[in-house]
């Protein structure tokens, strides 16, 4: 649920019989059109091969996203909006970008229209904040003026300055919903949404920078396939948080994004780096050029040696930036427990271990048994239903902790998560990297816990019993 100021305006309603009907009806219509386009595209058209395979898989894949939005979420108004929006886009997309006819300019601005107002009430067709309202009037007055700019009424060049104002406005409303949501799963449904349109709108950005900076040099079809990979990622990043598919694996797309694309740049900068500077020096001390090969050659052997440690490095810096519970967990739990295990019992330790490991893995619950089926400590669930009979319906991972001073196997249970998906293998890698450490602070608080029980017996039993240990063990 997204938390509104007071006097937000109301929910949306879901669409009702009627409403889903006409929805359909709207639907099928685009989706004729944008087929016959495809068509179109597969056998009339004169590019190149590379780019009609380009411009085919994205009209594909806007189509099938569309078709699995309207299917599985019939009567929800942003789902209705967001499929309208890609087969509004695959149709204007496949007039060209520098098309000035009067029918592709107006399909392009009904698809910003369609596509500001699917940011606004994203993702539960609930108006945010009060400006929310006004950024909706100020698309609703962006639209017409683009309208009345295509018939030729109005010599402007107002419309495409405003519209990504309108846009970006709605990208901050986005922002203001993430920062004030209360659920958890809301939460990973906006960072899909960031994911997807940080990679789709930095690629189309590149994808036309280097159509306009590499026109004069020929390669159209680098700038098309970031172009429309850029448009992909876009339409995923709505499909999968619309869906809730994997939602908790969010964290992990963005970390490996960021980490993927920081290498990219450091390994591409070092290679340039490195080939410019054997130049260079070839002319500075040897008096003559260096092959492109040699140069080449050298600067590829350096950025090979430091591949590693950069991505090493980076990733880990990516993994702090963007999975803190994550890395909280992997750095620092380790420590913790082997201060817990000196003065707090068994099911403490454990119960500090689950904790954390819930908040990393974003587990519904967890539990840990003891040598005998005992519960230890549970975290999100009583013990009491803890027995083995259910215990494979409430947890779907078990991890086996065995003792390191007596070999008998303790276990780790670890429970779904809110949207049903099942953990990646980085996280249970953490969990298992862990488990010597889990085992040791559980085998140290044991003894620690029987020597002051042990204690506690002798003083009970009277100053006779401690005057009778010469080594003062026991007193202390």
């Amino acid at each position: 649920m997204i938390v509104t100021t007071p006097g937000a305006q109301a929910p949306l309603p879901q669409l009702g019989d009627r409403g889903a009907w006409a929805v359909r009806l709207l639907w099928a219509s685009f989706a004729l059109v944008a087929g016959w386009l495809l068509a179109d595209l597969a056998i009339w058209r004169t590019e190149p091969l590379p780019i009609i395979v380009l411009q085919f898989a994205k009209s594909a894949v806007l189509i099938a996203v569309s078709f699995i939005l309207i299917k599985r979420r019939p009567r929800d108004s942003v789902a209705a909006l967001l499929a309208m929006t890609f087969l509004v886009w695959t149709i204007s997309s496949s007039f060209g970008f520098r098309s000035t006819d009067l029918l592709p300019v107006v399909i392009d601005r009904i698809r910003f229209v369609l596509f500001t107002f699917s940011l606004l009430l994203f993702p539960d067709g609930e108006w945010g904040p009060d400006r929310t309202r006004f950024i909706a009037v100020a698309t609703a007055a962006t639209f017409m003026l683009g309208i009345i700019e295509a018939t030729g009424l109005v010599q402007t060049q107002a419309f495409l300055p405003m519209a990504v104002a309108c846009v970006l406005a709605a990208i901050g409303g986005l922002i203001a919903r993430f920062r004030t949501a209360e659920s958890d799963a809301v939460r990973q449904q906006l960072k899909w949404i960031a994911l997807g349109l940080v990679l789709g709108v930095g690629l189309i950005l590149i994808g036309r920078a280097s159509a306009a900076l590499t026109a004069p040099a020929g390669l159209p079809v680098l700038s098309e396939a970031l172009f429309q990979l850029g448009i992909i990622f876009v339409a995923l990043g709505f499909v999968v948080s619309l869906l809730r598919y994997r939602l908790y694996d969010a964290e992990t797309a963005i970390s490996r994004s960021a980490a993927l694309f920081v290498l990219t740049v450091a390994v591409v900068s070092t290679f340039a780096g490195t080939e410019a500077a054997v130049e260079w020096m070839g002319q500075q001390y040897f008096g003559m050029g260096i092959g492109s090969n040699i140069s080449g050659g050298i600067a590829a052997g350096v950025a090979a040696v430091l591949l590693n440690p950069l991505h090493q490095r980076i990733s880990e810096a990516a993994e702090h930036r963007f999975q803190p519970d994550l890395a909280y967990l992997k750095n620092h739990v380790p420590e913790f427990l082997e201060e817990l295990c000196l003065s707090e019992a068994p099911r403490e330790v454990a119960r500090f271990f689950l904790l954390s490991v819930n908040e990393a893995l974003h587990a519904n619950c967890s539990a840990l048994l003891g040598f005998d089926e005992d519960v230890i400590a549970a975290v999100g669930i009583a013990p009491e239903p803890l027995l083995l009979q259910s215990a494979g319906e409430l947890f779907p991972v078990w991890i086996e902790v065995a003792s390191v001073c007596s070999g008998r196997k303790r276990l780790l249970l670890l429970g779904g998560r809110p949207d049903g998906s099942s953990f990646g293998r980085d996280e249970l890698g953490a969990i298992k990297s862990l488990l010597p450490r889990l085992r040791r602070a559980l085998d140290i608080s044991d003894a620690a816990e029987a020597l002051r029980r042990q204690c506690r017996a002798q003083r009970q039993l009277g100053p006779d019993v401690l005057q009778s240990d010469p080594s003062g063990r026991l007193e202390e």
